[in-house]
Order: structure tokens, then sequence, then C-alpha cells
């Protein structure tokens, strides 16, 4: 009884699951071709496919849903019940891309190939839903634009899945190492941390804090609050030594001062000379 609970809750598991699709290119135009089997092995080419007549003029578009690249390929016809000129899209063709780079046959050349002598064109295996069976088909763009952002999405796509795989080993990694630890903790036997004890006060519970200095409060005024108190361990820097005098202009200083007080005494001895003749 236990065994059909499970399967039937994996299969509920399963059926729940959400394919997730986001829409990577529309485009309006796009032209399809009927084309033979490759001439040579150096791929298709285009010039073979009489591009002057396509067999229908379409839109396609472009969704990622899951890990599969699916390209649609739309066409017009009238719609039943409506009034003339109303028209409805219908699935023309369909290519649903399973790249998978550890597989050879599930490289995106073996969905999409560019022809050899164009790169406006296209090689495309489509495959029928119904019966199963694959085909190619040719598609092709009147603008280059059109084929550039046709190429770079199916190479964004592929981009994609590599960075998903690179990211899902790193995932599995890092579990690995989580699971490690755990075991080595419990071989160690290592006890779980405790928990955090309840440290908030019971009721009726009071805390008493002594503050030292708190009897009174001091007033600062502006000029001492303006004063910066010298911090320990800092050291003032004396101003450098003034540079050392030149010796001839100390020279000629100090000759020019003994000239003036040889000038001085000599002046002092006439003075006493004229005021000698008045002694008595």
């Amino acid at each position: 009884m236990a065994t059909n609970v499970g399967s039937s809750s994996t299969n509920e598991a399963e059926s729940e699951k959400v394919a997730i699709e986001q829409r990577l290119l529309k485009l309006d135009e796009v032209f399809v071709y009927k084309i033979p089997a490759m001439k040579t092995a150096d791929g298709h080419r285009a010039e073979d496919w009489n591009l002057a007549t396509p067999l229908a003029t379409c839109s396609l578009v472009v969704n990622r849903r899951d890990d599969s690249l699916c390209i649609n390929i739309m066409a017009e016809r009238p719609k039943a019940n409506a009034p003339p000129g109303a028209t409805e899209s219908y699935l023309f063709a369909q290519s649903i891309i399973q790249v998978k780079s550890d597989q050879s046959s599930h490289k995106l050349e073996h969905w999409v190939e560019p022809v050899v002598d164009s790169s406006r064109y296209f090689a495309m295996r489509i495959r029928d839903s119904r019966t199963g069976r694959e085909a190619f088909i040719g598609i092709g763009f009147r603008e280059r634009n059109d084929a550039t952002n046709f190429r770079m999405t199916m190479e964004d796509y592929v981009a994609a899945l590599k960075r998903e795989e690179k990211a899902q080993v790193l995932h599995q990694q890092f579990e690995q190492s989580l699971e490690h630890q755990s075991a080595e903790g419990r071989d160690g036997g290592e006890q779980p941390l405790p928990s955090m004890s309840n440290l908030s006060l019971k009721e009726g519970e009071k805390i008493h804090i002594n503050i030292k200095g708190g009897g009174g409060s001091k007033r600062v005024t502006p000029a001492a609050s303006n004063k910066q108190t010298p911090k320990k361990g800092l050291v003032g820097l004396r101003k450098p030594p003034p540079p050392p005098p030149d010796v001839d202009a100390v020279a000629a200083k100090a000759s020019s001062v003994e000239n003036t007080v040889s000038n001085t005494q000599e002046k002092e001895e006439e003075e006493d000379d004229e005021w000698g003749d008045f002694e008595g």
C-alpha cells in the first residue's frame, strides 16, 4: 500500500511540472523552399533551390521550451465561417532542437545548417509529430539582418545551455562538499552549537548601574571647547636652524663697524684738543 502511495505521488509531481516557454525571436517574413538532396559533401547550395519560386511565404517564431528550441514556421489560410478576407495562422512546419554537448548527433548543425553559397539561406530539419518522419526544407530571408538575428538566436541558445550545465555542475559539487563536511562532523562526534539562553528580564527584576562621575554636570564654555588637548605620544616639530651666514658679508660688515668706531674715536680726540686750550 505504501509503494502505491509513493508511485502515485511521483506521478503527480511529474504531471505538475510546469514547462517554461520563452519567445526569443519573431520574424514576419521567411521564404520556404522544397530542396533537393545534397549533390556534394560540402553542403547545401541555395542556387539549386529555385529561389524565384518559393514553396510558401510565412512567418517564423523561435521559442525556448525548457531545454528545447522550437522553430515554428507559421502560414496564413482563410478562416472558416468568417467574413471574406479573414485569415488565421496555422503551423506550417516545425523543428524542435535539443542540443546536447556530450552527444555528437545532437549538435546544432544536425537541425539547422547554413548553405555554403549564401548567408541568408539555411537548410532546416523538420519532423512530423504524427508520423515521426523527418525531412529537410530550405528557409531564406529577404533582409540580411533577419538572417543574422536568426543565427545569433540559435547561438545564444547553445551558449545558455553551456552556462546552465556549468552552473549545475558547480551546484552538485557544492552539495557534495556540504555532505562531506556533515559526514566528518558526525564521525568526529562534534556536538551541535547550544541554543542561546533567554537574557530578557523577568517580571519584577531590576538592574542597578553605577556611573562614575555622574554626580553633576560640568558646563563647558565655548572657549574651552574650542581648545584642542594635545594628544599623548605626539611631539611637536621644531623649526629648522637658520642657514650659516655668508663669510664675505660678515667680514664686510665687521670692517664697516671698525671704520665707524675709529672715525668716532678720532672725532672725540679732536674735540678734546679744541677744549684743551681753555683748561686752567
